[in-house]
């Protein structure tokens, strides 16, 4: 099956969105899919090519397609430049021979519909209202990363039949190379100037981009377990700065890691945080965070919000959850998982063995049987 894939991104990118097509270009085509990756010819700071930075080995082909970068005049200059690439994208489309126009734009999306490109498979990180219904009944496969997108698709009028929830996913290969824990650790504490026994709660990912993730919540939690290192990391300079202003002293952060640096980060820590926010359905019901599965690959506690995106994949079997929005409670959790000894270890390893249903592979194997169960004409 030729696949398709288009996105109005610069490439390499820093963000997640970067990473997750990557790697879901990577397995499709790894599961016998023929995949092009069509994106703009965007200029980016990282001088690296997507493959090595992204450390991926399989090679598709990606094409660029020359738009104006008008992204920095607000929000109009956006809106201009995604409607040009997405004209051109589906004006590209039409010359290929491809079984599946693969997007996760609804701006692209809607422009291909209306020009007749298909069929179409749009995989969807949110709700889109602003889609206009006779756009979605174009699209021959949805594919929601949350069974709580599904069912507000479903709502909206969206076939069950049509609708395949893929949640994101994770390369074990990484986790597996890590061979000397004790070593990852001690690099850690030396790392950041602190005891070699020092218990570390780490999170990993934005700081500042959505507030629902919590991060201000794990900030405050550190005031509540002086004797823990919060470690935060994936942040600019700034946004580090920012938050160890004010904190209490075991607030550490460090900067945005290199891919291949994530897996040591985690095994080193003890307890990994997942602080979502409640009253906001990015984080209620549209979330399904890469780091999960990372978390869940590490063989490491997870201290998890009780929120139901989460809850898709978590439970009081393979991690620890806790009330959302409640720094003092989120404390006292992490500090009941350093000591709860056996209990926080056997959890850990149920995550690790249920994680083995969430790799990119078997992400890529059930979205192409989908797909060619759903390949429609226009």
């Amino acid at each position: 099956m030729r696949v398709l894939y288009l996105a109005p991104i610069r490439l390499p990118t820093e963000k997640a969105h970067g990473i997750q097509i990557m790697e879901t270009c990577a397995a499709l085509t790894r599961a016998g899919a023929d995949v092009e990756l069509v994106i703009p010819n965007r200029e980016t700071h990282i001088k690296e090519n997507a493959f090595d930075y992204y450390s991926i080995k399989e090679r598709f082909p990606i094409t660029r397609l020359r738009v104006p970068d008008t992204v920095s005049y607000g929000r109009f200059g956006f809106l201009f430049y995604a409607v040009i690439f997405a004209i051109r994208a589906a004006l590209y489309a039409h010359r290929a021979k491809t079984d599946f126009v693969y997007t996760r734009d609804p701006t692209t999306l809607s422009v291909c519909a209306m020009l007749g490109v298909g069929p179409l498979a749009w995989e969807v990180h949110t709700a889109h209202p602003g889609v206009p219904k006779f756009i979605t009944r174009r699209v021959s496969a949805l594919i929601p990363i949350t069974r709580g997108l599904a069912d507000w698709y479903k709502s909206r009028g969206a076939p069950a039949g049509d609708i395949h929830v893929a949640p994101d996913a994770v390369d074990l290969s990484i986790f597996k190379a890590i061979k000397d824990r004790q070593k990852e650790r001690l690099a850690l504490r030396a790392r950041l100037g602190v005891p070699a026994g020092a218990k570390i709660a780490l999170y990993i990912g934005s700081f500042g981009l959505y507030a629902w993730k919590g991060v201000d919540i794990a900030r405050k939690a550190a005031e509540y377990a002086p004797d823990v290192i919060w470690l935060f990391v994936g942040g600019t300079e700034k946004e580090c700065a920012e938050l160890t202003r004010g904190a209490p002293t075991q607030v550490k952060t460090l900067p945005r890691a290199r891919r291949e640096e994530i897996a040591g980060l985690l095994c080193a820590a003890d307890v990994l945080l997942l602080p979502n926010k409640s009253g906001d359905t990015a984080s209620e019901r549209d979330t399904s965070p890469m780091k999960l599965f990372e978390y869940m690959a590490s063989g490491v506690p997870i201290v998890s919000s009780d929120v139901p995106s989460l809850r898709e994949v978590l439970n009081e079997r393979n991690a620890f959850l806790v009330r959302p929005n409640d720094p003092k409670a989120l404390a006292e959790k992490v500090r009941h998982v350093l000591a709860s000894g056996q209990e926080a270890g056997r959890r850990a390893g149920e995550a690790r063995a249920d994680v083995e249903a969430y790799t990119w592979d078997k992400r890529a194997e059930g979205m192409l049987n989908f797909l060619k169960l759903h390949v429609k004409t226009i």
